[in-house]
């Protein structure tokens, strides 16, 4: 009974140079099209609720400002945009949905965005594809959230790493105003002002939108944020980006951060 119990404890924590870090399940994707708003964000409300990290915030709810999203329309499907993009699906609201991924895992302050690859017709589809986290950490004492991306597997199957944009509704949501990229490795950044440079606001929401293509529109994530966009020029080895994140707009990128978060690409 006390080696099942210590073996139990080994598998979720363990310890780093700053403190014990602990392991984050990462919940599965849902199929979003065809449900209401209540629906969706009673499933955010439970998740953030039952979070490891954010289930202790106090009469939580999810902001209007980032669900601005509409019953019963499509969202875009995850399989669907990246095996056969907007133009190539015949049904772009099909199966489980892209943007579940961080409304289901409010861990994830930074979401990458899942971009129109269509790679049916090269590589053939994967969930590698999706560069959802393998593994989330969470470090309590140094309040660092790690997010780790199979980015050599991505590079291996598809003999490239396309430019990687990051979504901020989670941080937004969570009360995460602005944001400062303070320590990158083997990145960079598509404009020269970006959030590593200055400090940025963060802004993104759900709504309806047609980017989908489909006439009646689909809920979405808004806006594309260049400041969020950005390479790995040596896509075969480590990458990391580094994050922190204020509640209230800090006097400067030094000042302390309420939350820290980094995405670890391997």
């Amino acid at each position: 009974m006390r080696k099942a119990f210590l073996g139990l404890f080994f598998s979720v924590f363990f310890f780093s140079g700053e403190g014990y870090a602990e392991t984050i399940p990462v919940a599965p994707m849902r199929e979003f099209s065809g449900l209401t708003k209540a629906e969706i964000t009673g499933m955010r409300l439970y998740a953030v609720q039952n979070s490891r990290v954010f289930g202790n915030i106090p009469d939580y709810r999810p902001s209007d400002a980032v669900f601005q999203i509409e019953d019963g329309y499509p969202w875009i499907g995850a399989y669907e945009i990246t095996c056969h993009g907007v133009r190539g699906s015949s049904d772009i609201g099909r199966g489980e949905s892209r943007e579940s991924v961080g409304i289901l895992n409010p861990e994830l302050l930074f979401v990458i965005n899942m971009p129109s690859f269509a790679f049916h017709s090269t590589t053939g589809c994967s969930p590698v594809d999706y560069l959802i986290p393998s593994r989330v950490d969470y470090n309590r004492m140094s309040r660092t959230i790690s997010a780790f991306i199979d980015a050599s597997g991505f590079y291996r199957k598809n003999r490239t790493l396309f430019g990687v944009i990051l979504e901020d509704a989670n941080a937004r949501d969570l009360g995460y105003n602005h944001v400062f990229a303070d320590d990158v490795q083997n990145i960079r950044f598509k404009e020269s002002v970006n959030f590593s440079t200055e400090i940025t606001q963060t802004s993104g929401f759900f709504h309806r939108g047609y980017s989908c293509g489909k006439s009646e529109g689909c809920n979405n994530y808004s806006p594309y944020e260049s400041r969020y966009h950005f390479y790995i020029p040596d896509p075969g080895n480590f990458a990391r980006l580094h994050i922190k994140l204020w509640k209230e707009r800090p006097e400067n990128e030094h000042a302390p951060a309420d939350m820290n978060y980094e995405l670890i690409f391997q």
